[in-house]
């Protein structure tokens, strides 16, 4: 099956909890994720068992727990996803995607900062 890199709300909060804890069990995930049981644990235990088919998540089970391990890099996984999602909410076009940064989000002040210090050290670097 081909990987994906694009996530639902849902697959993205279960794999932000993978990634932070390392391995989890599906409990766990469900009391980080969703610590008011805005899901139910089998929905989140469904979604899980599609990641692991996804090949998104890796399962191992020790006696009657399944612990679940990410099967994918974080920094390589949202480099793929960034690249999909500019692929299609700006068709690649990466300066109309850092127009809208600055345009059309409220950025504070220091995230302006922030911006433009990377922007002048990548350009710098391409020097």
């Amino acid at each position: 099956m081909k990987q994906r890199y694009s996530l639902s709300d849902i697959e993205w909060k279960i794999i932000q909890v993978i990634w932070e804890k390392k391995e989890a069990t599906v409990k766990e995930v469900w009391h980080h994720a969703f610590p008011n049981q805005e899901k139910a644990f089998t929905t989140i235990q469904t979604y899980m068992d599609r990641m692991v088919d996804k090949k998104l998540l890796n399962k191992r089970k020790i006696g009657l727990v399944n612990f679940f391990t990410a099967a994918i890099e974080q920094e390589k996984f949202q480099k793929k996803a960034t690249k999909g999602f500019l692929s299609h909410a700006f068709r690649g076009n990466m300066g109309q995607f850092a127009a809208f940064l600055v345009n059309d989000l409220d950025l504070t002040p220091e995230e302006l900062s922030h911006l433009q210090r990377l922007i002048t050290e990548k350009g710098a670097e391409k020097c």
